[in-house]
């Protein structure tokens, strides 16, 4: 069966529907034609030349990614940066570019409920929100047994391979823990009010620990990337079961990324 963009396209809104993204959010196809023949994908978190040129060199089609390479459109399309740069190298080779970003965050097998089981989480449910009743973004569920944060922390850097990772908190032990991969310290209020005594999130500021704190809430930073890199794993597999299940040739690819942030 041939494929085309706008196949995967169906596909993707299907598995994380464009209607569960933030107002602010860009998901969507992003660069591409719809008519156009899809034979290879690559999976990715992030639209970073390295993975534009590994796109390039194994003669991929399509590029799905997480978080979208261009949020806002620029005023110019002129080469003045190395992004616009990789945007002409991606057309002359016709490679189009999917992101689901905030929808597969929310999505049911997305973002927090990959990061839910790979924390070992267990009776998990969505954190609602206001801006969509029908899907929450963040997950909530129960360790096995009570830890010490300590050993949570250590149990998290484990998990998601970190290097090393900053946590804050009291004495209370972990037991009820959100997720929400990426930025999500934003959302402290709304994991308290799921009941979560500890929240796994990126990006930990100094002065968003303190507030943590202050409510009385756990919170471990995992980092942005690797509270996130899981889920191009899953995305990897859902596309590639797609595949077989309805009998189109496409080949799966993976991309390299290295970690933006580097420890020493």
């Amino acid at each position: 069966m041939e494929t085309k963009v706008s196949d995967i396209c169906v596909f993707m809104n299907e598995f994380a529907p464009v209607a569960y993204a933030e107002k602010w959010d860009n998901p969507g196809l992003l660069l591409g034609h719809v008519e156009a023949p899809v034979h290879k994908i690559m999976v990715a978190l992030d639209l970073m030349p390295e993975v534009a040129e590994q796109a390039i060199e194994e003669g991929v089609d399509m590029v799905v990614t997480h978080h979208p390479f261009y949020f806002s459109l620029p005023k110019t399309l002129a080469v003045t940066d190395t992004k616009m740069e990789m945007t002409y190298e991606l057309i002359k080779h016709d490679i189009a570019v999917y992101a689901a970003h905030t929808n597969l965050d929310a999505a049911k097998g997305g973002v927090n409920d990959v990061l839910a089981a790979l924390l070992k989480l267990n009776d998990v449910t969505e954190i609602p929100r206001k801006e969509c009743p029908e899907q929450g973004l963040g997950r909530v569920g129960m360790l096995a047994e009570p830890m010490a944060l300590a050993d949570f922390a250590a149990f998290v850097k484990d998990a998601l391979g970190a290097e090393h990772l900053n946590f804050a908190g009291g004495e209370e032990p972990v037991f009820k823990v959100a997720v929400i991969g990426g930025s999500g310290a934003d959302l402290m209020e709304d994991a308290i009010a799921a009941g979560a005594d500890t929240l796994v999130t990126g990006d930990l500021k100094y002065h968003v620990a303190q507030k943590a704190l202050n409510l009385g809430l756990n919170i471990v930073d995992g980092t942005h990337q690797l509270t996130e890199s899981p889920v191009v794993d899953q995305l990897e597999k859902i596309l590639r079961g797609w595949a077989v299940d309805t009998g189109r040739d496409i080949e799966v690819l993976r991309a390299h990324e290295d970690l933006v942030l580097q420890s020493i």
